[in-house]
C-alpha cells in the first residue's frame, strides 16, 4: 500500500517572516511609488505655470498691456472695491469665459470676501496637485503674482514704485519689462495651510502679525518666528490665509514679494493679516526644497530655497529702479531696474 502524502503546514515562524518579508518589500517600494506621483504632480504643477504665462502673454497681444494687478468698480453698490487680482482678467484665456461672462452680466458682483459663484469657485489650474491642504471656504489658488521686492505696495498712483510685474491699480506694457522676459517672474507658488490658525507646525499659509519693523528690516521676519506659539499668527475666518481669494488683488491672497527666499515665512508689521503697507509675503510650495516660478518668456523652473536672496536685513528699495538688494531672488522679481541675472 502506499502511504498517502501528508500535507505540511507552515508554522508560526515561518508564516512571520513570510510577512516581515512583505512588510520590507513594501518599504522599500512605497517611497519610489510616492516618488513617482509627487513627479508627475510636480509635472502637472509646472505645466500650470507654464499655461498662466501663457495666459499673460495672450491677454497683452489683445489688449496690449499686462493685466493690472488690481481693477474693478468701487462707486456703485455691490461693486468689486477695485480689488479683483490680475487671474480676473486672465478668465478668458484659462479656459474660464463662461464663468467670465456670468460674472460681467451681473449686476451685483460682490466683493472678494463675499460669498459668489465666482468668488467661491475653484478653477483647475489654479490647483497645483501636491498641495492636499487646500480646504478653504473661497475660491483657492496655488499660485502667486510677482509684487517686485518691496513692503509697500499702496502707492496706486505711482507706477515706477511697483517693481514686480503687477502693481495695483497699473497695467504694464512690454516697452515696461526693460529687464527682459527671461529674467522677469511672472507667477510663483504658495502653500496653504490645514486651516487657520490650525496646526501650529502648519505655518506656511499663515501670517505672522505685529512683527514690528518687518518693513524695513524683513530678516526680523525669521527672527520672530515661534511655530510652536499659535498666538503669534493673526486669528480670523477661514477665508483669510495666503492662496484663498483668487480673484482678491490683495498681496495676502494672490501674491509674493520676492524679498526672504522662498519657503520662508510671511510676515506682517501690523496686526493685520492682510496688511499691504509694510509686509513680506512669501513665495512657498510643498515641493521639497524650493518653488516653481514662470518666467515672462513661459519658461518654468524650480528655485531651491537656498537661492541667493541677499541680505534680508536690507531695508526693501523706495521709488527707485536700482538693483534689488536681494540677490539673484530679487532681481528675478524686478521688471526694469537694468538687472540680468537668469534664474538658476
Amino acid at each position: 500500500m502506499f502511504k498517502r502524502g501528508v500535507r505540511r503546514a507552515f508554522t508560526l515562524i515561518e508564516l512571520l517572516v513570510v510577512i516581515a518579508i512583505i512588510a520590507i518589500l513594501v518599504a522599500l517600494l512605497l517611497p519610489a511609488v510616492q516618488s513617482v506621483r509627487e513627479a508627475a504632480r510636480r509635472s502637472q504643477c509646472q505645466d500650470h505655470l507654464h499655461n498662466l504665462a501663457i495666459a499673460v502673454m495672450n491677454y497683452e497681444g489683445v489688449n496690449k498691456t499686462f493685466p493690472p494687478g488690481a481693477t474693478g468698480a468701487q462707486d456703485t453698490v455691490g461693486s468689486t472695491s477695485m480689488r479683483l487680482s490680475p487671474f480676473y482678467g486672465l478668465m478668458p484665456y484659462i479656459e474660464q469665459k463662461p464663468l467670465y461672462d456670468l460674472f460681467n452680466s451681473s449686476t451685483n458682483k460682490g466683493v472678494p470676501w463675499g460669498s459668489a459663484v465666482w468668488y467661491d469657485a475653484d478653477i483647475n489650474i489654479l490647483a497645483c496637485p501636491s498641495d492636499t491642504t487646500q480646504d478653504r471656504d473661497r475660491g483657492k489658488t496655488s499660485y502667486v503674482v510677482n509684487h517686485g521686492d518691496r513692503t509697500t505696495q499702496l502707492a496706486d498712483w505711482e507706477p515706477e514704485r511697483h517693481r514686480g510685474m503687477f502693481g495695483s491699480r497699473t497695467a504694464f506694457r512690454v516697452r515696461d519689462i526693460t529687464d527682459g522676459s527671461s529674467n522677469t517672474m511672472v507667477f510663483s507658488e504658495t502653500r496653504q495651510s490645514p486651516s487657520y490658525g490650525g496646526d501650529p507646525l502648519e505655518v506656511a499659509g499663515m501670517v505672522h502679525v505685529s512683527v514690528a519693523s518687518v518693513n524695513t528690516s524683513p530678516s526680523l521676519c525669521i527672527a520672530a518666528l515661534d511655530p510652536n506659539d499659535k498666538s503669534k499668527f493673526a486669528a480670523g475666518s477661514g477665508s483669510r490665509a495666503r492662496g484663498d481669494r483668487w480673484l482678491d488683488s490683495l498681496c495676502a491672497y494672490t501674491g509674493y514679494t520676492a524679498i526672504l527666499p522662498p519657503n520662508s515665512p510671511n510676515c506682517s508689521s501690523t496686526g493685520n493679516s492682510e496688511e499691504s503697507n509694510g509686509a513680506v509675503y512669501s513665495a512657498s510650495s510643498t515641493h521639497p526644497g524650493g518653488v516653481h516660478i514662470a518666467l515672462l518668456d513661459g519658461k518654468v523652473t524650480f528655485i531651491s530655497e537656498n537661492v541667493d536672496a541677499g541680505s534680508s536685513g536690507a531695508t526693501p528699495p523706495g521709488a527707485v529702479t536700482t538693483a534689488s538688494p536681494y540677490g539673484v531672488w530679487g532681481a528675478l522679481s524686478t521688471k526694469n531696474c537694468g538687472e540680468t541675472k537668469q534664474a538658476p
